[in-house]
């Protein structure tokens, strides 16, 4: 089953009701009316914008507002208690049933959270499998990192963030949310060593591609049987059997002399190999001698085949 941290749908402006205008922000251009707008970060983030120029409702929000049971995330099963929360607000009443069948989701999230005691451990075995240096990028994020793939080398963007969730959750700015729980004990000991995974889409041609889906009806997207983090991860991190007979041998000893050189970053050795190579050398069997080597001297203990059936 999908879950989701965040999402942003669209449907029909008919489908709220009973909005106070104390609450909303009126936006005029040339006197003209253009859209209510109620936004709040804290406790929770939540977006409505009543937008009477398009004709069209806009909610965006995040599986904190399930409060309690946001351990669970947005899903099937949980989908309508998002939207029940909203209507306990009493700011505006919303059509449940109606929004829920007639509704496109434009930006998605997709989550997974997983055990795992060691994160540095595991994004420094992240940085050190990937397939190709020039394709991806691990960039430093919060209270994690970011696997990306380099603009122009595929037709979609895919961006994979992964950070210590416990970590982010006792940050500052979620105190207010912490303080909002009715057992605060038990969501943050549920979070202790989860860390957590999210696929960040960003375009309905995305959520179609990688949800496999012909349309971007809510329901459709929630139903979705898709693994779009597995897949992004299958693409760009590669598990290395390590094979000790360069041990002993010439080409073992260039290789560490190579890496020394380097100063053990497979990302130099790589750029390295690709200033010496011609543009038809096969760049991952160049560099798989050194990626074994790397590893072995790093006495590598994590194996990539045991993180993705964490994210299967």
């Amino acid at each position: 089953m999908l879950c989701f941290d965040k999402l942003k749908i669209i449907t029909s402006i008919d489908y709220i009701n009973d909005f106070n205008n104390k609450y909303f922000q009126s936006v005029y251009k040339d006197n003209i009316l253009q859209y209510y707008k109620y936004q709040q970060k804290q406790p929770y983030s939540l977006l409505i914008m009543v937008n009477y120029e398009h004709n069209e409702l806009v909610i965006e929000f995040t599986s904190k507002i399930l409060k309690d049971n946001c351990r669970n995330l947005i899903n099937i099963n949980t989908i309508q208690e998002c939207f029940i929360n909203i209507n306990n607000l009493n700011i505006c009443m919303l059509d449940i049933d109606k929004i829920l069948n007639h509704s496109e989701v434009y930006k998605c999230d997709i989550t997974k959270d997983i055990i795992y005691h060691d994160f540095k451990e595991l994004e420094k075995h992240i940085k050190t499998n990937l397939t190709n240096y020039n394709k991806w990028v691990c960039k430093n994020y919060k209270d994690g990192f970011v696997l990306e793939n380099i603009v122009g080398t595929s037709r979609y963007k895919k961006r994979i963030s992964v950070y210590n969730k416990d970590k982010e959750l006792k940050r500052a700015n979620n105190q207010s949310f912490i303080n909002s729980l009715s057992n605060k004990e038990d969501v943050l000991s549920y979070f202790n060593d989860k860390i957590r995974i999210e696929h960040n889409i960003n375009t309905k041609s995305q959520i179609k591609h990688f949800l496999n889906i012909t349309d971007n009806q809510l329901m459709n997207v929630l139903n979705s049987e898709s693994n779009p983090i597995k897949a992004v991860i299958d693409e760009a991190v590669k598990e290395i059997k390590i094979n000790t007979s360069h041990n002993q041998t010439i080409k073992g000893y260039h290789y560490e002399l190579t890496l020394k050189d380097c100063n053990y970053d497979l990302k130099q050795v790589e750029m390295k190999i690709r200033s010496l190579c011609s543009k038809n050398t096969s760049i991952t069997k160049m560099m798989k001698p050194y990626k074994e080597l790397y590893y072995q001297l790093q006495n590598n203990i994590i194996s990539t085949i045991e993180f993705k059936q964490l994210i299967a």
